[in-house]
């Protein structure tokens, strides 16, 4: 139990800071789902889907580079060689790809992308130069250990793009263009904040350019792209079909459904990767197999725990929610929440089902079974948008994180297996339908007031059944107190 609870204390230092960054979109669905239109909202979507490919593509893993490297360069007195190394090759990538993005997409026809998404493409091409060399700089944060300063610089890095963004909208360019000028001027901010913060520890200076130094930290960050990119490519590429088959009020609101039922599901995944993977690695080496395989088996059972309610009651009150949050406009987005949902909690068990590939080196394996995944989402999309619209997308995404789920998981037990604890896992999911079954019939005056009711109902109706029915919980809990 004593690994378990080191888990969770690493995953809540992890999850506090989390929260607060994913806050930030909370505070923001509701403005933007309302201050653009479906379509800008849409348009807005399939920007940031694309900024974030291009980024991964940009960055070609040296904020990973820098992390792994940064004490063995340390030790051998080469930081200022290594940081002007990959600093400079940094933003030689990033405008390269900014210049291919322009390229391609003056090439292509207008209807592919829409006329907004065109005319933004040059602010898009900047923000991609920003990103990539801000995260260089907070990469070297994190290999420094400056974790204070890490975390300060991420959540005014958000907070200041958010409200620059919405600023401008209400006071200068109206729409996505202004929303995303005020986004361009807080990267600018940001980028000279770090700057300035790192002129005296670093000589960035292009003398200091090492090819050697460039080989090495390249030939380590470049094969994590298409992890990296893979996962993109299977969350986002059906934003670019549905915009071509169905247009931007569909891809509208597709985007504002996809994005409130992954918000909740992207802190949990963030907080317990981040802690997972030394934690479980530490006991491997110390405890041993049977230690280790134990801790998978908790933590695999408690994470469902937590989850199982997690999306069914996201399930029950979604519809409330969305129309809550980002008004009544939106509301065809509910359709395809249970689809979308139920997907992320398959993809996020992943993170403890394929950790036999990582313990046996077989890291290889997860770039070919996601680019797989990949490829049947795509082919999904293309087969079920023209039948069935959102509907059918979403159905593609939840096919293709079972796919991507079950074979990781095959090949990963292979190499290192752990029990699955099937009697507690049926009694949270026994618990967590029943509370569905319930909280989906509560209504009240309005969707505040509904919200409220299922909340805590749904939450009170959980903790009982579960409780009753499990007694290792209940005395784990009892000694906890």
């Amino acid at each position: 139990m004593s690994d378990i609870r080191t888990l969770l204390r690493q995953s809540s230092h992890y999850l506090s800071g989390r929260i607060l960054i994913m806050a930030a979109g909370f505070i923001s669905f509701p403005i933007l789902t309302r201050v653009f239109s479906v379509e800008e909202y849409g348009v807005f979507g399939l920007i940031s889907t694309t900024l974030l490919i291009a980024m991964s593509i940009a960055k070609s893993g040296f904020p990973s580079s820098i992390v792994r490297f940064h004490a063995e360069f340390g030790s051998a007195k080469k930081l200022d060689d290594f940081y002007s190394t990959v600093f400079l090759a940094s933003v030689g990538l990033s405008i390269l790809v900014a210049l291919l993005l322009l390229i391609i997409v003056e090439l292509l026809p207008e209807h592919f992308l829409g006329s907004t998404m065109v005319r933004l493409i040059p602010i898009v091409s900047l923000l991609i130069v920003i990103g990539c060399i801000k995260d260089i700089m907070t990469s070297a944060l994190r290999a420094e250990q400056a974790t204070k300063m890490y975390n300060f610089i991420a959540i005014v890095r958000r907070y200041s793009a958010l409200a620059l963004g919405i600023f401008f909208i209400f006071f200068f360019v109206k729409g996505i263009y202004g929303f995303f000028v005020g986004q361009a001027i807080a990267g600018i901010l940001i980028l000279i904040v770090l700057l300035f913060y790192f002129r005296k520890k670093l000589k960035l200076k292009p003398s200091n350019f090492s090819s050697e130094i460039f080989k090495t930290t390249f030939k380590y960050g470049f094969p994590l792209i298409w992890v990296e990119l893979g996962a993109l490519v299977l969350n986002y590429a059906d934003r670019y079909l549905i915009q071509i088959y169905l247009g931007a009020t569909a891809l509208g609101i597709y985007t504002a459904g996809y994005n409130l039922a992954t918000y909740v599901n992207d802190i949990m995944i963030y907080s317990i990767s981040y802690a997972m993977t030394p934690l479980y690695m530490d006991i491997l080496v110390n405890k041993g197999e049977q230690e280790t395989k134990q801790f998978f088996t908790k933590t695999f059972r408690y994470y469902l725990l937590v989850m199982l309610p997690v999306v069914f009651g996201f399930i029950a009150i979604g519809p409330n929610l969305l129309a809550f949050l980002a008004s009544s406009k939106y509301t065809g987005a509910s359709v395809i929440l249970p689809y979308v949902v139920i997907g992320q909690l398959v993809h996020a068990s992943a993170i403890i089902l394929n950790s036999g590939l990582f313990i046996g080196k077989k890291t290889h394996l997860v770039s070919i079974i996601t680019l797989a995944a990949c490829l049947l989402n795509i082919a999904l999309n293309l087969l079920l948008i023209p039948l069935f619209g959102i509907v059918g997308s979403a159905q593609a995404t939840l096919i293709s994180y079972i796919f991507f789920t079950g074979v990781i998981t095959y090949f990963a037990f292979k190499e290192f297996s752990f029990k699955i604890d099937v009697k507690h896992i049926s009694i949270y999911l026994v618990a967590s339908v029943m509370m569905f079954l319930i909280v989906q019939n509560i209504h009240a005056g309005s969707h505040l007031s509904s919200l409220i009711g299922q909340v805590s109902s749904g939450v009170l109706i959980y903790s009982i059944v579960v409780l009753l029915l499990d007694r290792e919980l209940r005395s784990n809990l009892a000694r906890i107190f």
